[in-house]
């Protein structure tokens, strides 16, 4: 078979890319402000889990948590954007095929010096364990259990709108208008949001010290110089959620405390907690307050961490409470690490639960 001399110069510039992509450590230079960066995230896990086996011992389970890449930059000083894929939980249970899809995909204007204006598939700014990156997390993973959005807004904690992100002196703050709930009418005669009016939701934070300036909030930063922030949030969509005792607004509050301190030589502290309240409905199992809190102290590349949250449903025999003793090996800070955890956990009417025991490695490649 003659080859197809037709697809040269496409398959040259396939190969120079390839060629050209390990050099810059995936930053290519566009021109004086254009930039295109090209990343790749990877977070293989392993789980033992108590009675999970189908005759009731440890199950045990290799997958991939997250495998994500990332397409982002600048195309003048003050025009960027971001964009990313993932294909979450790969074989976990066997699943070979969960959803390929767009995590996130903004595009950026800044309008200001430190301001600026965002549209497309944006993370929802409630609080800062809401706003952090999967790349910079503290412990293995989120604490998802209270992150409780309205069920089928969006896609993982993100929604389709606009936001102005910015500084003002000590001040941080995120405003967005977004998509929500969509009005209709359903099969049982309710209607929510019969004006098909938007969601509204913002977050601030107070930075005593230091100023935290990404786009995606880190769990820990490896910094030479102490961050203290304190933030609140709220999200609110009118008539957005029906239960059997009628249809309710969506309301979310969040205040949360963020601390990173160094301590001597290659050494940190680090705090955080955040407290949520879900108000959806009296009899909407979803609603009701909780909180976190997460403890490491980092000395070079070895941490300890711990971290537990607890969950009060607004419904009876619908809390959680879960303690995360843990242990971090950051091998090469963000780019190569490994985290460990054992999850003990009680979920339903506490006091009668059984404890639920997970123990999770997850090793993470950043490039």
């Amino acid at each position: 078979m003659r080859p197809d001399l037709r697809s040269l110069p496409r398959w040259m510039l396939f190969v120079a890319l390839l060629t050209a992509l390990p050099a810059a450590a995936g930053k290519i230079q566009l021109g004086d402000d254009a930039v295109l960066n090209v990343n790749a995230l990877l977070h293989p896990q392993m789980q033992l889990v108590k009675d999970g086996a189908p005759v009731g011992g440890v199950g045990t389970d290799f997958f991939l948590r997250r495998v994500r890449l990332l397409v982002f930059g600048s195309i003048t000083r003050r025009l960027s954007f971001f964009i990313d894929t993932d294909q979450p939980n790969l074989g976990k249970n066997g699943d070979w095929n969960p959803a390929f899809f767009i995590q996130d995909a903004t595009i950026a204007y800044e309008v200001a010096d430190k301001t600026w204006v965002e549209a497309g598939f944006i993370l929802a700014p409630l609080s800062h364990q809401s706003l952090q990156g999967a790349i910079a997390l503290h412990t293995v993973d989120y604490h998802s259990d209270l992150i409780r959005f309205p069920l089928g807004v969006g896609k993982v904690w993100r929604d389709m709108g606009v936001q102005v992100r910015g500084f003002a002196g000590p001040l941080t703050y995120r405003a967005a208008i977004l998509n929500g709930v969509e009005g209709s009418r359903l099969e049982n005669g309710q209607i929510v949001n019969p004006d098909d009016l938007p969601r509204f939701v913002g977050h601030a934070r107070y930075n005593v010290f230091g100023r935290e300036e990404d786009l995606f909030l880190r769990g820990i930063y490896f910094t030479d110089h102490p961050l203290l922030s304190f933030g609140i949030g709220g999200d609110y969509q009118y008539s957005a959620i029906a239960t059997a005792s009628g249809v309710h607004d969506a309301v979310a509050l969040a205040a949360d405390v963020f601390l990173d301190l160094p301590v001597g030589e290659d050494q940190e502290f680090i705090f955080q907690s955040n407290v949520f309240s879900w108000q959806q409905g009296y009899d909407n199992p979803r609603s009701g307050t909780g909180f976190f809190v997460e403890l490491g102290y980092r000395i070079g590349i070895v941490e300890p961490v711990l971290s537990g949250e607890y969950f009060n449903g607004r419904v009876d025999a619908q809390d959680l409470l879960t303690l995360r003793p843990g242990f971090n090996l950051w091998f090469q800070k963000h780019t190569f690490n490994l985290k460990t955890e054992v999850a003990l956990s009680r979920a339903g009417d506490l006091s009668n639960a059984s404890t639920g025991i997970t123990g999770t490695a997850q090793l993470q490649l950043f490039y």
